[in-house]
């Protein structure tokens, strides 16, 4: 048991070598064009200044990212104040999600409407019409603030007609269309949307990530450093070269050019080879929520196959792949040290084993603890690294979102550590921000 636990816990030095590795291939993402494509993108989001907390007015976000999606009226109140937020949830039908695009732009811009009667919502007062933010969370190469084209379906969707063609365009037309009084103004990651806003909150904002079910980030840069988008960036007028442009990381990619291969344990390597995408999204198959649980499973069952623990029988809960949850990591650790009634409630009763030797709770637990200290660490790695790379002169907020962040006990407290030793230097909070894909994107409209 020690040495599996000893292959989950990296040393302060190999925290070290990834974060280079890191500033490495964000470098290279950045300045990449024509040749192999970059490990981490890097892509630019055309978001060229953040919230101050001073914005009014009303503003609209259309939160797609699967089979249920979100309308939100978000209502700016200026200095200091809370926004208030009225939100539906609609189910796109599967037929939709499968048959034709138009159809499905159509249907989405009908549930814009009846959002709008609902909340008796019309023009603005001027006449002017309610800006909207759309948080698309699938593969799109952006265009503009404004425009971004589908590079290719997931979660179950296969619209036809929409590869390759304009989402923002796409929607607009169907609300033109429905004639209603709506602008679609941009186009949002929700890593952006939840560096906005957290920017909504505390102006000294200027990265975000989000670590939950995936992982990713976002952060403020120099737009001279952004050598691939020189040309795109060329018309915008404010804040001059120096001005700044929020970063879409996409970090989860990290590793794809192995440079993380010698940090990878057997069941690392195991649950890449068993994946939808083998060999791809290396660094968050580390850190995300969605394989934490079964990193676990996977050093359990190493520890059975043994007969080290559980009389050598895996339990019949845990035979199947992804059948011990990240959540149960946040609820064994929860137990004060040298505690296992939450460990041991776990497996009995959750997991039905007949009887838990004191022991056997005690390697469960240390197992959940190497796994999701690791990961914490490795997030904080990755947040070290654009701390560097940013070089504030003054205290920087960093807004993260995500179940690990939100719900583990000691996720926080463990990245925050992490952060302070790799970068003594620098001043920082970290702070969670939600919403990033309603109100950041509504926040990010309102300052078109």
């Amino acid at each position: 048991a020690r040495s599996i636990i000893a292959s989950l816990s990296l040393s302060t030095d190999d925290y070290e070598a990834i974060g280079d590795l890191m500033a490495s291939s964000f470098e290279a993402g950045l300045k990449a064009s024509g040749g192999p494509k970059p490990a981490v993108k890097m892509l630019c989001s055309y978001v060229t200044k953040l919230p101050s907390g001073s914005e009014a007015g009303d503003y609209l976000a259309l939160d797609l990212g699967g089979t249920n999606y979100r309308v939100l009226l978000v209502r700016l109140r200026g200095s200091d104040q809370e926004p208030e937020i009225l939100e539906d949830v609609y189910a796109v039908p599967q037929e939709l999600m499968l048959g034709d695009g138009a159809a499905l732009f159509t249907f989405i811009a009908g549930t814009l409407r009846d959002f709008l009667q609902a909340n008796q919502l019309s023009a603005e007062p001027d006449g002017e019409r309610l800006k909207l933010g759309f948080t698309f969370s699938f593969p799109v190469e952006q265009h503009g603030l404004s425009s971004g084209s589908l590079i290719m379906w997931t979660k179950g969707f296969a619209a036809k007609g929409v590869v390759g063609r304009d989402v923002c365009k796409l929607l607009q037309e169907a609300i033109d269309k429905a004639a209603l009084p709506i602008v679609c103004v941009a186009l949002v990651n929700d890593t952006v949307g939840t560096l906005a806003s957290c920017a909504l909150e505390d102006p000294r904002c200027q990265i975000a990530a989000i670590v939950g079910t995936g992982s990713n980030a976002a952060y403020v840069e120099r737009r001279s450093a952004m050598e691939r988008y020189s040309d795109s960036l060329a018309g915008v007028s404010d804040g001059g070269p120096d001005g700044p442009v929020v970063v879409n990381t996409e970090w989860g990619n990290f590793g794809v050019d192995g440079c993380l291969d010698r940090f990878q344990t057997d069941f690392d390597r195991e649950i890449d080879k068993k994946s939808l995408n083998p060999g791809f999204q290396v660094f968050e198959k580390l850190i995300s929520g969605m394989y934490l649980g079964e990193i676990v499973r996977l050093a359990i069952k190493s520890l059975v196959d043994d007969g080290i623990i559980f009389g050598g029988r895996m339990p019949e809960s845990l035979v199947q792949p992804m059948t011990f949850l990240t959540k149960y990591l946040s609820e064994i650790e929860r137990d004060p040290p040298k505690h296992y009634y939450s460990t041991d409630q776990l497996l009995t009763v959750d997991l039905g084993l007949k009887l838990v030797h004191p022991i056997e709770a005690v390697i469960v637990r240390s197992i959940c603890e190497a796994v999701s200290t690791r990961s914490a660490f490795l997030v904080a790695t990755g947040i070290a690294s654009l701390l560097k790379r940013i070089k504030p002169s003054g205290h920087v907020t960093v807004g993260i979102d995500g179940s690990l962040f939100k719900f583990h006990p000691h996720f926080p407290e463990r990245m925050t550590r992490k952060v302070q030793e790799l970068c003594p230097d620098y001043e920082f909070t970290l702070k969670l921000s939600e919403d990033g894909s309603g109100k950041g994107a509504a926040a990010i409209a309102a300052l078109v």
